[in-house]
């Protein structure tokens, strides 16, 4: 099965997390991305300081610190993502520029075609932006409930939205 990473899926999140606040100038903590999304907080400003290694975000030290973008958002894309925190991806092992201990490689049929399959998927991965994602994040139903939430007049309130989210309807 080809999935992407937890570590992947966490820089995802705060990459679009980020985006949400690309407009207003806000920085945003590893502390707080991690308690907002259920994330390891150690994990994740791991990944934070990758991120901002390679230049995808700008890190801001101090008490008043935090992440922010270094780019737009119509200038980064998934497959930088992607890489920056798993490597250069890979689809098969014959691909990955090391030698192969496939046993098929000497007689493989798929060598060429995988090449392919794994450029086409690059591609893809490249050809989406994270304004792309943060387009479609706008009409999920999660982005709903969490402007909700947020807007939400109290902790009252905020439990009936939690407590409406995980109701079952009646069958």
């Amino acid at each position: 099965m080809m999935k992407f990473s937890k570590r992947v899926e966490y820089a995802l999140i705060a990459m679009v997390e980020l985006a949400r606040y690309r407009e207003v100038d806000h920085l945003v903590t590893a502390r707080r991305l991690a308690r907002e999304y259920r994330i390891p907080q150690e994990i994740l400003s791991k990944v934070l300081q990758k991120l901002a290694k390679i230049g995808l975000l700008q890190s801001v030290q101090g008490v008043k610190g935090g992440y922010t973008l270094a780019r737009k958002i119509e200038q980064i894309n998934m497959l930088e993502v992607v890489e920056s925190i798993d490597g250069p991806f890979h689809l098969v092992a014959c691909h990955t520029g090391r030698p192969c201990d496939c046993d098929q490689f000497l007689f493989c049929n798929i060598q060429t075609p995988m090449q392919y399959v794994q450029e086409e998927f690059m591609q893809l991965l490249r050809n989406i932006s994270l304004k792309d994602l943060l387009t479609r994040m706008k009409g999920d139903f999660s982005w709903v409930y969490r402007q909700q939430y947020e807007n939400a007049k109290d902790h009252f309130e905020q439990k009936q939205l939690k407590k409406d989210l995980f109701v079952k309807p009646n069958m």
